[in-house]
């Protein structure tokens, strides 16, 4: 028997326009919404404006018009703890070593929830180290656990593996696999390519390549 599942986070209509004044419509009446514990993909071509709506999913950007709704809740240009955003571009504190980046997301000093966090994230034994001693890889991991931390209503990951060679992407997409079923995590997960999404995602909203950018259609994947 199916389960039902609550809505965590609505794109309602949203649209968005780029300069001033009339400006050049890049988005157009985007609406899809993500229920909890699910994965869904975003997918669509370079410069589409995936990027765009992961910035306005997370409160950062104001739509020209629409509204994003967390748990119902308007939240639309409310950045708030409520939504995590991994970029592809990571921000991590170049000051601070693994465990204490994991500290500050917390914000308080649960030493144990941090290595908990470190362990699921494969790593363990790095707690010491400094951004620039890691790989690419295990920055993204870093980055990973520190949106975790938060405990987000909706984690918004930005191509956040686009950057690394086949195989270690495929390797991080795995874990990130056993991380969503250990966690129950609710994510958006935007990529240019569809193949990521196997055996993760739940749904896949695919937008137009042409200006401005519409959803193509929101394809149901194979049951999880």
């Amino acid at each position: 028997m199916a389960v039902s599942r609550l809505t965590v986070f609505e794109f309602r209509k949203v649209s968005h326009t780029f300069g001033e004044n009339a400006g050049a419509l890049v988005l157009e009446d985007i609406s899809f919404e993500i229920r909890e514990g699910e994965c869904v993909g975003l997918t669509g071509p370079s410069g589409c404006g995936k990027s765009t709506l992961a910035q306005i999913g997370a409160g950062f950007v104001t739509p020209s018009r629409g509204e994003v709704l967390v748990d119902g809740r308007n939240l639309t240009s409310t950045p708030s703890r409520a939504v995590a955003l991994i970029h592809q571009e990571l921000d991590l504190f170049p000051w601070l070593k693994v465990e204490k980046q994991i500290l500050f997301a917390l914000q308080k000093a649960d030493t144990s929830r941090a290595k908990e966090l470190i362990s699921l994230v494969k790593l363990s034994g790095f707690e010491k180290y400094y951004p620039n001693q890691l790989s690419g890889g295990m920055k993204k991991r870093l980055a990973l656990a520190r949106g975790l931390a938060i405990n987000p209503k909706l984690l918004i990951l930005d191509e956040s593996f686009s950057s690394l060679d086949s195989n270690l992407k495929y390797d991080l997409y795995r874990d990130l696999r056993l991380i969503w079923e250990k966690t129950k995590t609710t994510i958006l997960l935007i990529t240019h390519d569809s193949k990521d999404l196997q055996s993760l995602a739940h749904r896949e909203v695919k937008l137009s390549a042409g200006k401005p950018t519409r959803i193509v259609e929101i394809v149901e994947m194979p049951a999880l």
